[in-house]
Protein backbone atom coordinates (compact mmCIF):
# COMPACT_ATOMS: atom_id res chain seq x y z
CA UNK A 1 0.00 0.00 0.00
CA UNK A 2 1.45 3.36 -0.99
CA UNK A 3 1.56 6.26 1.44
CA UNK A 4 -1.27 8.19 -0.27
CA UNK A 5 -3.36 5.01 -0.39
CA UNK A 6 -2.78 4.44 3.34
CA UNK A 7 -4.00 7.93 4.19
CA UNK A 8 -6.94 7.57 1.81
CA UNK A 9 -7.85 4.34 3.62
CA UNK A 10 -7.50 6.04 7.04
CA UNK A 11 -9.64 8.91 5.81
CA UNK A 12 -12.37 6.47 4.73
CA UNK A 13 -12.63 4.70 8.10
CA UNK A 14 -16.07 5.04 9.72
CA UNK A 15 -14.50 6.72 12.76
CA UNK A 16 -12.72 9.25 10.53
CA UNK A 17 -15.93 10.01 8.68
CA UNK A 18 -17.87 10.36 11.92
CA UNK A 19 -15.34 12.81 13.38
CA UNK A 20 -15.20 14.80 10.16
CA UNK A 21 -18.96 15.01 9.65
CA UNK A 22 -20.10 15.40 13.25
CA UNK A 23 -21.49 18.80 14.13
CA UNK A 24 -20.05 18.66 17.66
CA UNK A 25 -17.33 16.02 17.84
CA UNK A 26 -14.69 17.72 15.67
CA UNK A 27 -14.95 21.05 17.52
CA UNK A 28 -14.99 19.22 20.87
CA UNK A 29 -11.86 17.30 19.91
CA UNK A 30 -10.24 20.54 18.82
CA UNK A 31 -10.94 22.08 22.24
CA UNK A 32 -9.68 18.95 24.03
CA UNK A 33 -6.52 19.08 21.91
CA UNK A 34 -5.89 22.72 22.78
CA UNK A 35 -6.48 22.07 26.50
CA UNK A 36 -4.16 19.05 26.39
CA UNK A 37 -1.45 21.05 24.65
CA UNK A 38 -1.80 23.89 27.18
CA UNK A 39 -1.46 21.50 30.13
CA UNK A 40 1.42 19.62 28.48
CA UNK A 41 3.36 22.73 27.45
CA UNK A 42 2.62 24.52 30.73
CA UNK A 43 3.91 21.68 32.87
CA UNK A 44 7.04 21.29 30.76
CA UNK A 45 7.63 25.06 30.64
CA UNK A 46 7.60 25.30 34.45
CA UNK A 47 10.42 22.76 34.69
CA UNK A 48 12.32 24.34 31.79
CA UNK A 49 12.09 27.78 33.39
CA UNK A 50 13.37 26.28 36.65
CA UNK A 51 16.28 24.73 34.73
CA UNK A 52 17.03 28.19 33.37
CA UNK A 53 17.05 29.54 36.93
CA UNK A 54 14.14 31.90 36.20
CA UNK A 55 11.42 30.61 38.56
CA UNK A 56 11.10 28.67 41.82
CA UNK A 57 14.81 28.97 42.65
CA UNK A 58 14.10 27.66 46.16
CA UNK A 59 12.43 24.46 44.89
CA UNK A 60 14.63 21.48 43.98
CA UNK A 61 14.25 20.56 40.33
CA UNK A 62 13.53 16.91 41.14
CA UNK A 63 10.67 17.88 43.46
CA UNK A 64 9.21 20.31 40.93
CA UNK A 65 9.47 17.70 38.17
CA UNK A 66 7.71 15.08 40.28
CA UNK A 67 5.00 17.59 41.13
CA UNK A 68 4.15 18.48 37.54
CA UNK A 69 4.68 15.02 36.01
CA UNK A 70 1.05 13.92 36.48
CA UNK A 71 -0.08 17.07 34.63
CA UNK A 72 2.42 16.34 31.88
CA UNK A 73 0.98 12.86 31.42
CA UNK A 74 -2.63 14.11 31.44
CA UNK A 75 -1.80 16.83 28.92
CA UNK A 76 0.08 14.38 26.70
CA UNK A 77 -2.77 11.86 26.83
CA UNK A 78 -5.38 14.49 25.93
CA UNK A 79 -3.26 16.03 23.16
CA UNK A 80 -2.19 12.68 21.68
CA UNK A 81 -5.62 11.03 21.71
CA UNK A 82 -7.48 14.04 20.34
CA UNK A 83 -4.68 14.75 17.86
CA UNK A 84 -4.88 11.24 16.43
CA UNK A 85 -8.64 11.53 16.00
CA UNK A 86 -8.33 14.98 14.40
CA UNK A 87 -5.62 13.65 12.09
CA UNK A 88 -7.72 10.64 11.06
CA UNK A 89 -10.58 12.90 10.06
CA UNK A 90 -8.36 14.70 7.55
CA UNK A 91 -5.61 12.15 6.90
CA UNK A 92 -5.91 12.19 3.13
CA UNK A 93 -5.49 15.96 2.82
CA UNK A 94 -3.23 16.76 5.75
CA UNK A 95 -0.54 14.06 5.69
CA UNK A 96 1.75 16.05 3.40
CA UNK A 97 1.22 19.44 5.07
CA UNK A 98 4.72 20.83 5.72
CA UNK A 99 3.66 22.23 9.10
CA UNK A 100 2.41 18.81 10.21
CA UNK A 101 5.68 17.23 9.11
CA UNK A 102 7.64 19.96 10.91
CA UNK A 103 5.51 19.47 14.04
CA UNK A 104 6.25 15.74 14.09
CA UNK A 105 9.98 16.31 13.54
CA UNK A 106 10.04 18.88 16.35
CA UNK A 107 8.11 16.52 18.64
CA UNK A 108 10.75 13.85 18.02
CA UNK A 109 13.54 16.35 18.74
CA UNK A 110 11.78 17.49 21.93
CA UNK A 111 11.45 13.86 23.06
CA UNK A 112 15.13 13.23 22.29
CA UNK A 113 16.03 16.35 24.29
CA UNK A 114 14.06 15.04 27.27
CA UNK A 115 15.60 11.58 26.94
CA UNK A 116 19.14 12.87 26.61
CA UNK A 117 18.55 15.18 29.56
CA UNK A 118 17.57 12.26 31.79
CA UNK A 119 20.46 10.11 30.58
CA UNK A 120 23.08 12.85 30.92
CA UNK A 121 21.99 14.39 34.20
CA UNK A 122 20.12 11.80 36.25
CA UNK A 123 23.26 10.38 37.82
CA UNK A 124 24.55 13.68 39.25
CA UNK A 125 21.41 15.75 39.70
CA UNK A 126 21.74 15.58 43.48
CA UNK A 127 24.92 17.68 43.22
CA UNK A 128 23.11 20.66 41.71
CA UNK A 129 19.40 19.98 42.20
CA UNK A 130 19.00 22.71 44.82
CA UNK A 131 21.17 25.38 43.17
CA UNK A 132 19.26 28.56 42.36
CA UNK A 133 20.91 28.60 38.92
CA UNK A 134 21.69 25.13 37.55
CA UNK A 135 24.87 24.37 35.55
CA UNK A 136 25.18 25.59 31.97
CA UNK A 137 24.35 22.20 30.43
CA UNK A 138 21.09 22.07 32.38
CA UNK A 139 20.22 25.61 31.32
CA UNK A 140 20.95 24.73 27.69
CA UNK A 141 18.66 21.68 27.93
CA UNK A 142 15.90 23.82 29.46
CA UNK A 143 16.29 26.52 26.82
CA UNK A 144 16.33 23.98 24.00
CA UNK A 145 13.21 22.35 25.41
CA UNK A 146 11.36 25.67 25.62
CA UNK A 147 12.37 26.55 22.07
CA UNK A 148 11.40 23.14 20.67
CA UNK A 149 8.01 23.08 22.38
CA UNK A 150 7.28 26.67 21.32
CA UNK A 151 8.11 25.67 17.74
CA UNK A 152 5.78 22.65 18.06
CA UNK A 153 2.99 25.02 19.12
CA UNK A 154 3.64 27.38 16.21
CA UNK A 155 3.74 24.57 13.65
CA UNK A 156 0.61 23.01 15.13
CA UNK A 157 -1.26 26.27 14.82
CA UNK A 158 -0.06 26.85 11.27
CA UNK A 159 -1.33 23.45 10.08
CA UNK A 160 -4.77 24.96 9.54
CA UNK A 161 -3.41 27.78 7.39
CA UNK A 162 -0.89 26.03 5.14
CA UNK A 163 -2.08 23.46 2.63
Amino acid sequence: MTTPALFEWLNALPLSTYVRESLYLYPALDVIHVVGVIVLFGSIAVVDLRLLGKVFADVPIARLSRGVLPLTFVGAALAFTSGILLFLSEAETIWSNPMLVAKFVLLILAALNIGSWHIAFAHNRAQWDTLAVPPLRARIAGGASLALWAAVLVCGRLIAFIF
